[in-house]
């Protein structure tokens, strides 16, 4: 493994500036990074080490939501106040993400941009709505994370550019959210099939708004947006649950590896996503009583 040049910048400006060179790579936890270095997938001539801004550390409410700095690690998820009243889902999923290391070391930020098929706090993220703030050479945007991801470790980042934080918005009333990641061991794998949900109740418990992400059954993470399309507006029964995870399992696209087959992924996207709207409709009557 080529040892590439490391760069310490403490502002944007001067992170931005570094990695619009050629064979620039960011470096915030190093988790994926260092991984990919030793099998030779990513030989960066430098390395832009990003922990020392402080502009994408913390977790604060905004007038968008809650902004989540892209170099907060995934254990801060964990016991962050704002993180369990605004967005639960996100603490239960960093709970199953790795071992007590892996979470301290790794980063909101950096597990989006790898932009793996399986990429744990992708599929909470989209069906809570989530953002990504962007800054590179031509400034700041913003973009829905269902734009963001583009392919196997591909993102909608131009050279220069860093995601600077995720924005999620406030909690709606009468909203749950449910997540079930399948792996061949409970923690510390990679996901053979994930799904989330999120629901939305109106009165008379039909169906105002929902929201359902799969992962590692296509190249990358996906919205169901078929199955959501079964479920707006709908009274949601189990036939109605039933059509939906249908839907889903008909819309992804599972390959064949070493962790499952696609046959046995599409079946698992069937049962976990009636497990996790289920879930998530009951959490939602919940915040109603």
């Amino acid at each position: 493994m080529r040892r590439p040049a490391i760069v310490f910048p403490e502002t944007l400006e001067a992170a931005i500036e570094a990695l619009d060179a050629r064979g620039a790579i960011p470096l915030a936890g190093a988790t994926d990074l260092i991984r990919a270095m030793r099998r030779g997938e990513l030989t960066p001539r430098r390395l832009v080490d990003l922990k020392r801004i402080p502009q994408l550390r913390g977790i604060r409410r905004s007038r968008a939501g809650v902004r989540i700095g892209a170099a907060v690690a995934v254990a801060d998820l964990l016991s962050d106040p704002v993180i369990a009243r605004e967005a639960p889902l996100l603490a239960e999923t960093a709970r199953q993400f790795g071992a007590p290391q892996i979470r301290t070391l790794a980063t909101v930020g950096g597990n989006l941009c790898n932009a793996a098929p399986s990429a744990d706090l992708a599929l909470p993220l989209l069906v809570l709505d989530a953002r990504v703030e962007i800054r590179g050479p031509d400034g700041r945007r913003t973009l829905d994370l269902c734009e963001f991801f583009r392919g196997v470790n591909r993102t909608a980042l131009s050279r220069g550019e860093i995601v600077t934080a995720v924005i999620v918005p406030r909690r709606r009333a009468r909203q749950g959210a449910a997540h079930i990641k399948l792996g061949i061991r409970r923690a510390m794998d990679l996901a053979v099939v994930g799904v989330a949900a999120a629901v939305e109740l109106q009165r008379g418990d039909a169906c105002r708004r929902v929201r359902i992400a799969l992962g590692a059954v296509a190249p990358r993470p996906m919205r169901a947006t078929r199955a959501e399309a079964v479920l707006e507006g709908r009274v949601v029964t189990e036939a109605v649950i039933d059509a939906a995870a249908e839907a889903a399992a008909n819309q992804c696209r599972p390959i064949s590896d070493v962790r499952g087959s696609a046959e046995y992924r599409r079946d698992m996207v069937r049962t976990l996503t009636a497990r996790a709207l289920r879930e998530a409709v009951r959490r939602a009557a919940k915040e109603g009583e």
